[in-house]
């Protein structure tokens, strides 16, 4: 019986165990299991370090100017001074052509340039304004004189006086004379006596044109009855007048010939003296003529006309001359600046053409001609910092800077690319960099040394270029606002909101 009671115990002992344990498991680990588990937060401090943007390329060396250079007119090479990779300088001779036939052209414009000096302006060859003056000059001047002369010409009471006085001796050794030939002198006293009266019509005729044409009684011809009166009596005293110098010709040309009927060489000289003395008093008392005056003034006109065309002649023969120069200069090659020739396209003796005959490249500042994806636009700029590593030189990290983006595309084995141009800050080799040679480029868009700097994932974009981190105050997270500088693919430098140490949230991530 008591067996039996101790095999009862052990099992309700072990019955009681196997009941506990299962107890211990469904309360302690399986539901446990079942329910769902806390979140766990992800965080990482606020830190201080460097950070950099780029894009990474590629550059070819190329030459920062290249020229070519070709003759300006056609002919045969005679000379050529360089050779390929020659350093030139600008002003340096590069090649020549035959100027044989360009010097002789020179030669010709000068001469002529002197033979329409001579013509047109003497000073013109020498510049001394104190040379003689020229003959086109000489005549313009001495007609401008002239026709000054008869404009301003006024009555002068001593030339008058002194040609009446020549007059009345003239007429006394006339009247001398004709004594002489008292019996031959008839009909020349007859003519005389004519012409005298011819003459006295005259000064009567010429004093009454002078009265009619007084400038002083112009005013009488604002009144229409005596304007009327006055136009007739001027037109009268023209009449006159011209009546008077016809008579007096008639009278003067019977009275030579009645005189030189006489064949008194005594009288004919006193005749003539006569008739100058005449012709004196009347230049002397009249004046110049309106027919004189625009003669002289034709003259003038003539003259300066005559100054034009030879200046003209001049300066045409010196843009001759100077287009003459000019063609014998083109005979021959000049760099137009410093630089190392690249190519030389010809050789003594062959004929040119206006075609590049010489290749000039400017190598001294080493420039590159770059290439990066079109994905990395934003961090491509002018001045932008460029670090380049050649292949020659893989060892090697020269510093450059952006010089140029072009504003379109370019495609490059299929693949849209951004090109620019990259200067060098230095070069310190001794060999020049050949064109061509590839580098590897990294074009530096931004870079802050120092900066406070958080994971990319820790920012909230609330708004574009506006952000905000969570940061971890008395263990809460608190949303606060930053402000964002530089950013790459994994960390971001942040310019304000948080201190180097701060705890920031990067996100929360579940557990099982």
């Amino acid at each position: 019986m008591s067996r039996k009671k101790g095999f009862w115990l052990v099992l309700l002992i072990l019955v009681l165990a196997v009941a506990g344990g299962g107890y211990y498991y469904y309360t302690a680990l399986y539901l446990p299991a079942q329910e769902p588990a806390e979140p766990t937060m992800q965080t990482a401090k606020v830190r201080q370090g460097n950070i950099v943007v780029s894009a990474s390329g590629a550059g070819t060396v190329v030459p920062a100017t290249e020229i070519g250079l070709g003759f300006r007119s056609s002919g045969t090479l005679v000379e050529v001074l360089v050779q390929v990779g020659d350093q030139v300088q600008a002003g340096d001779v590069l090649a020549r052509l035959d100027d044989t036939d360009a010097r002789k052209a020179v030669a010709l414009a000068e001469l002529q340039v002197q033979q329409a000096a001579l013509q047109a302006d003497v000073t013109a060859l020498t510049g001394d304004l104190s040379a003689p003056m020229s003959q086109a000059e000489m005549n313009l001047r001495l007609a401008q004189a002239k026709l000054d002369e008869l404009v301003a010409w006024q009555p002068d009471e001593t030339a008058v006086s002194l040609a009446q006085a020549n007059l009345t001796a003239a007429q006394a050794n006339l009247d001398a004379a004709e004594n002489k030939d008292a019996a031959a002198g008839s009909s020349a006293t007859a003519a005389r006596v004519n012409y005298e009266l011819a003459q006295s019509a005259l000064v009567t005729a010429q004093s009454a044109y002078d009265v009619a044409y007084d400038p002083g009684r112009d005013w009488e011809l604002n009144d229409t009855r005596r304007a009327t009166a006055l136009l007739n009596e001027r037109e009268a005293a023209t009449r006159n007048l011209e009546k008077a110098q016809g008579a007096l010709e008639i009278a003067q040309a019977n009275y030579y010939l009645a005189a030189a009927s006489i064949n008194d060489n005594n009288a004919v000289s006193a005749q003539v003296s006569l008739l100058n003395a005449e012709q004196a008093l009347q230049n002397a008392q009249i004046g110049p003529s309106e027919t004189d005056i625009e003669a002289a003034q034709t003259a003038v006109q003539q003259a300066e006309l005559n100054l034009a065309q030879g200046r003209l002649s001049l300066t045409q023969a010196q843009i001759n001359l100077e287009a003459a120069q000019a063609a014998l200069a083109a005979t021959e090659l000049v760099a137009p600046v410093d630089g190392v020739v690249l190519a030389v396209n010809g050789q003594t003796g062959e004929s040119v053409s206006t075609a590049p005959f010489v290749t000039l490249a400017d190598l001294a500042q080493p420039l590159l001609e770059m290439y990066v994806e079109e994905t990395s636009l934003d961090k491509v700029a002018m001045g932008y910092e460029v670090d380049v590593v050649f292949d020659a030189f893989p060892d090697d990290v020269f510093v450059g800077h952006v010089a140029q983006v072009d504003p379109r595309l370019s495609v490059v084995d299929g693949v849209t690319a951004v090109r620019g141009l990259v200067t060098l800050d230095e070069f310190a080799k001794p060999q020049t960099l050949p064109i061509g040679l590839n580098a590897a480029i990294e074009v530096i868009g931004g870079r802050a040394e120092g900066a406070l700097i958080v994971p990319v994932e820790s920012l909230r974009e609330l708004s574009p270029g506006q952000y905000a981190v969570f940061v971890l105050e008395d263990g809460e997270p608190t949303l606060r606002m930053v402000q964002v500088g530089l950013m790459d693919f994994t960390s971001a430098e942040i310019v304000s909101g948080l201190e180097k140490g701060e705890v920031i949230s990067t996100g929360v991530v579940e557990t099982e």
